[in-house]
Parts: structure tokens; C-alpha cells; sequence
């Protein structure tokens, strides 16, 4: 019995630092400094290492203890030491804002959609706006597709689950509806209103509805107010010319033997242990409560100083995968990106992809060819006919190839172009992919480039 509560005492703080580790990984890096500044305040026994300050925690081997979270941490040996090395210029710190499509790839490429219906998926994405809805029907779409419409019906509720809340939906109603039912929250007048007057209630005509329901006036005026929480356009946060400005956490820099890896730590403080707290601690002149309390503190900032490090660790050891894995875009460019799947980086340092999915969130890179966020580099395979996968730079070749063959009286469409695609290569793809690709490729639309004849 003993035994058992001990257990039931240790486990939550186990399952605390865990927690505490886990959002180490997916904090960025302005986040973690805030983190860092907020721990400072809350332990006293953490500090900030001066760097002209070498000294290191004394031997207290008088407490065998404390010896395994009284040392003074240096950083790991298992990434390199880049403070003297030069860092890509500033305006490599300029990217461009992610496309909604883009984001829904990816966040399915994460999810259990199989082969069929990443295909079918891709259909769908093409078909939503940039304000995250549906602009076309789930049969135009099936028919366009040649997939069995409820395939297509069960693809797109699985699309609507995803982020943005609300993306996916035929109207505005539905957007509401959606985004209401993703709070998770459970209010039956605000439903009823909703389903039912969604037209008087978007209008702002609260007295028609209170007379129609016979809610109270009040009651309908804080439906509608809550009405006015919810995003009628959930895409419009994604822009493909919106520029912003980041400061990297990682700088990939080309060598004469391949790329250098070097985590941003300019302004990520080196933590220690209070020497003076563990004097305190080691001082048998203190009281029991004080001891406690001092200990518990040591070994906070212990397992504090250790959650920062095994991130910074792992976030070396994922960029540097994704550098091995995507080393010909690095050198080539953005034509040459490969598929990439979260499990292939997992699998090649020896975490699990949940790791690989949280130190990917938030965090940028910078290379030769500008700033990207980290999960752009885990772009999702064409799938071909027979299981295959193709990547997109393929496809993008192909395009070329077939724009340069063509007859110059009569240009390829970009439905002739998707059609080829499909039947002589088994790459199935629609039609505003094939202009998204034909754009990066500046190949001009056929209609133009017949006019150039």
C-alpha cells in the first residue's frame, strides 16, 4: 500500500515535466525566449550563465542525492559550435505568406487518408476559394474527378474537420456551423437560431426572431452577439503575396562539401543552477520546509535546463535530416523538392513522428534560396495510377515538356494538359493544379501563347 501512494504522488509531476518537454518542441522561438523569461521569475534557483563567468558548480559529493542535477549543463556535444561562423545575409529573412490549398495539403498528408482519398482530396482543394468555401458541388466535382460522389461526400467532411474551422463549407450557414461545432460547445437556443433563422438572424433582426421563438429579447441579442465571433471567412488569413519579415531557427549555409546546419541561439540565454541555493540547500543549519522547498526548485530548473536542451538537440538533428533528404532542392531550387513524409525524418534520427510534427511547428529555416517555414519542406507526393507517387517537380517537368512539343498554332490547354497527364502517364491531377504549376514554371497561359505566334 505504501508503494501505491508513492506512485500516485510521483506520477503527476512525471506527467507535468513531460507536458513541460512536449511544449518545449513546439514553441517557437519568440515564444520559448518568453517561456524562458517567465521560469526565471517563477524559480529562483535558475539563472542566467554570464558568459565571462566559467565557474562551475563546486562538488557536493557530501549529497549523493543531489550530484545528478547539481551540475552545471554545457550545451550538447551532438550539434556543432557555430558562434564564429558567418550567418546568411538579412533579406533571406523574407518569405512569403503560406496558400490556404497548400495548408490543407499538408495537414492531410499528417492524417489517416488513404491513397484514394488523398486523391480525391486534392479534387476538393482545387475547388475551394481562397476565403476557405466550396465553389462547386460535390457531383460537378465527382463527374470533373471520375471518383463515386460519395467517396467525394465522405472526403469533404473529412477536409471540414481540418484548420481552418470552418473551411470547406457550401455557404456561410454552414461555415458558422461548422466553426461552432469545432469550439466544442453545447448551446441548444444559439443552434435552434442558427438552423433555423440563420437569414433574420444575420440581418440583425433579434425583435422578428424573439417573436417568432418567443426567446426573450435579451437572450436573442446575445445569440447574435455571439454570432459576430465566428469568421465568415476563415481562408483570408492565408495570402500567396502577403510578405512578412522572420527571424530563422536554423540557417542552412552551402559549403564546398555539401551544407552546414547551425541552430539560432544569438539571444537564447545559457541557464544554471544558483550556486548560492545549493550552498543554501548544503547548510545544515536550515529548516526542513526550507530544504523541501529549495530542493524541489533544484530539481525544476534541472529538468527545465534539460527540456531545452534535448529541443535544441532535436531541432538539430530534424534539420539536419530534411538537409539530407531535400539536399538536390538545396542545391537546385524549389523545382526539386521532394515528397517527404514526417515517418521518413522519424525514422532516419529515431524519434516518432509526433516529435518530428512539433519541432516542425512554428519554426523557420533559412537557405540558399530564402526563408521557409520547417513543415514546407514535408511537401505530399502525386500519387500515380498502380500506387506509385510522384513529386510535384516531376510533374512540373512534364508540363514543360509537353508546353515545348506542342503545336505552336495550337497550344495545349490546361484541361488537354491534365488529360495527358492522366492517360499517358497515370498522373491524375486537376485542372487549376496544372495552372498552379504551369504559373511556377512562367509558361504562359495557351491563349497567350498562341497570341505570340
Amino acid at each position: 500500500m505504501l508503494e501505491i501512494k508513492q506512485e500516485q504522488k510521483i506520477a503527476p509531476v512525471l506527467t507535468q515535466r513531460l507536458q513541460q518537454a512536449i511544449k518545449l518542441l513546439q514553441l517557437s522561438r519568440m515564444e520559448l525566449l518568453e517561456v524562458i523569461e517567465e521560469e526565471l521569475k517563477e524559480n529562483p534557483v535558475l539563472e542566467i550563465e554570464e558568459k565571462e563567468d566559467e565557474q562551475r558548480v563546486e562538488d557536493v559529493s557530501e549529497r549523493e542525492d543531489m550530484i545528478e542535477f547539481l551540475e552545471k549543463y554545457s550545451p550538447s556535444e551532438n550539434y556543432e559550435e557555430y558562434e564564429e561562423r558567418e550567418f546568411p545575409d538579412y533579406e533571406r529573412t523574407l518569405k512569403k505568406g503560406q496558400n490556404l490549398r497548400d495548408y490543407l495539403r499538408w495537414q492531410i498528408s499528417l492524417s489517416d487518408f488513404n491513397t484514394q482519398e488523398r486523391q480525391a482530396a486534392e479534387w476538393i482543394i482545387e475547388n475551394i476559394d481562397d476565403n476557405g468555401y466550396l465553389i462547386s458541388e460535390p457531383d460537378e466535382i465527382a463527374n470533373q474527378s471520375n471518383f463515386d460522389k460519395n467517396l467525394i461526400l465522405s472526403v469533404l467532411e473529412k477536409i471540414k474537420k481540418l484548420d481552418p474551422p470552418g473551411v470547406g463549407a457550401k455557404d456561410l450557414k454552414e461555415c458558422i456551423l461548422l466553426q461552432y461545432h469545432a469550439r466544442e460547445e453545447k448551446d441548444p437556443l444559439f443552434e435552434l437560431v442558427l438552423k433555423r433563422y440563420f437569414e433574420l438572424l444575420k440581418n440583425g433582426r433579434i425583435i422578428d426572431i424573439s417573436r417568432k421563438t418567443g426567446i426573450p429579447l435579451t437572450k436573442v441579442k446575445e445569440i447574435y452577439e455571439k454570432l459576430k465571433t465566428f469568421d465568415p471567412k476563415p481562408g483570408r488569413t492565408f495570402a500567396d503575396e502577403a510578405t512578412v519579415y522572420v527571424v530563422p531557427d536554423v540557417y542552412v549555409v552551402k559549403k564546398e562539401d555539401g551544407f552546414d546546419v547551425l541552430l539560432n541561439d544569438e539571444e537564447l540565454p545559457e541557464l544554471k543552477i544558483s550556486r548560492y541555493y545549493v550552498d543554501l540547500y548544503l547548510n545544515n543549519k536550515i529548516d526542513t520546509e526550507t530544504r523541501k522547498f529549495i530542493k524541489n526548485k533544484i530539481k525544476q530548473a534541472e529538468w527545465f535546463i534539460k527540456s531545452i536542451e534535448q529541443r535544441q538537440k532535436t531541432l538539430y538533428l530534424v534539420a539536419k535530416s530534411i538537409v539530407r533528404f531535400q539536399e538536390e532542392f538545396l542545391r537546385k531550387g524549389i523545382k526539386y523538392l521532394k515528397p517527404l513524409t514526417l515517418k521518413d525524418v522519424a525514422m532516419d534520427i529515431g524519434v516518432h513522428e509526433s516529435t518530428v510534427s512539433r519541432i516542425t511547428t512554428n519554426k523557420y529555416m533559412s537557405t540558399p534560396f530564402g526563408v521557409y517555414e520547417m513543415k514546407f519542406f514535408f511537401p505530399q507526393g502525386i500519387d500515380k495510377d498502380g500506387g506509385d507517387s510522384v513529386s510535384a517537380d516531376s510533374v512540373m517537368n512534364l508540363i514543360k515538356e509537353l508546353v515545348e512539343k506542342e503545336n505552336k498554332k495550337k497550344p495545349l490547354t490546361d484541361d488537354e494538359i491534365a488529360k495527358i497527364l492522366k492517360e499517358k502517364y497515370g498522373i491524375k491531377i486537376a485542372r487549376r493544379t496544372v495552372v498552379k504549376y504551369r504559373e511556377q514554371l512562367n509558361i504562359r497561359s495557351s491563349r497567350q501563347r498562341r497570341e505570340r505566334i
